[in-house]
């Protein structure tokens, strides 16, 4: 009988050590597939995944490891049954990652904000104007409208407003073609 006990005992502890990791598994029931890796300005990296099978809350989440040793919150929705979005830090943006999510890890590179860049022009020390002058850069992360404005500091002026315009403003009889950010106004 104690023989059969000792058989018995061991059979239950294999069967239970072969369960435990199967009932562990993560997401057995659905695959996942990353469709594409894309900087959206604003949102960050957005990565979009193909999948079957339905993923409750706790399973849209997961990590994002990039190369150099930080790790990221990995947040998803599910966009339909076979899409799924996830989004993460803007830090992981122009990075080697791998990203963990769905019971798989994926290595990709990420790309980086996309910037778009414009002049900034204002008077010229002279007075009255007589000229615009372009006194440096402005990089941003989304392209600029017509009527943006930014609050710059001009090395020669100081800070103000400019407006982001097609081509000077009409109120100077000096002119400059050309799209960029340009203080809004003249004084003659």
């Amino acid at each position: 009988m104690k023989k059969l006990s000792l058989t018995a005992l061991f059979l239950l502890i294999m069967l239970a050590s072969l369960v435990g990791p199967a009932a562990a598994a993560p997401l057995s029931s659905g695959s996942v597939t990353l469709l594409s890796v894309e900087y959206v300005p604003g949102k960050g990296p957005v990565f979009t995944f193909s999948v079957s099978g339905h993923f409750s809350r706790s399973d849209l989440k997961g990590f994002v490891h990039v190369e150099g040793g930080a790790d990221f919150d990995l947040s998803c929705t599910q966009v339909d049954e076979s899409t799924v979005k996830c989004t993460t830090s803007k830090k992981v943006g122009g990075t080697n990652a791998a990203i963990t999510w769905g019971g798989s890890t994926f290595w990709t590179s990420v790309p980086g904000a996309p910037e778009f860049c414009y002049g900034v022009y204002d008077w010229d020390l002279g007075f009255p104007p007589s000229e615009w002058v372009n006194y440096g850069t402005y990089c941003q992360e989304t392209q600029a409208q017509y009527g943006d404005f930014i609050v710059w500091d001009n090395p020669s002026w100081g800070t103000w407003s400019y407006e982001f315009l097609p081509e000077s403003p009409d109120s100077c009889s000096f002119y400059h073609s050309g799209k960029a950010y340009y203080f809004p106004a003249c004084i003659e």
